[in-house]
């Protein structure tokens, strides 16, 4: 996604999925008690999830932007620690 070429609609179409699946990730035991860099995406991570943070209907299409891209790039790196620790191939 681009901000050039996105649209506000597209953008909040998109939240859902990044957010549910951010909110898996956060789930899983990602060794948070043992990795200091773990334990900071899961405060990024629960801070990006909590209400009072997200985009509203109010809020302008970059500041939504923004935060898709902030929420798509916390759940990545989470992504890529559970690969590692599953021994799983990276998407």
């Amino acid at each position: 996604m681009e901000l050039s070429t996105s649209t506000r609609k597209d953008m909040d179409a998109s939240l859902p999925e990044i957010v549910g699946h951010l909110n898996l990730l956060l789930g899983e035991d990602l060794g948070a008690d043992e990795d200091q860099d773990v334990r900071e995406l899961f405060r990024k991570g629960y801070r990006l999830l909590d209400l009072q943070n997200r985009p509203t209907a109010e809020t302008p299409s970059f500041g939504a932007f923004l935060y898709l891209r902030d929420a798509a790039d916390v759940t990545r790196r989470l992504l890529w620690i559970y690969t590692q620790r599953h021994g799983l191939d990276a998407p």
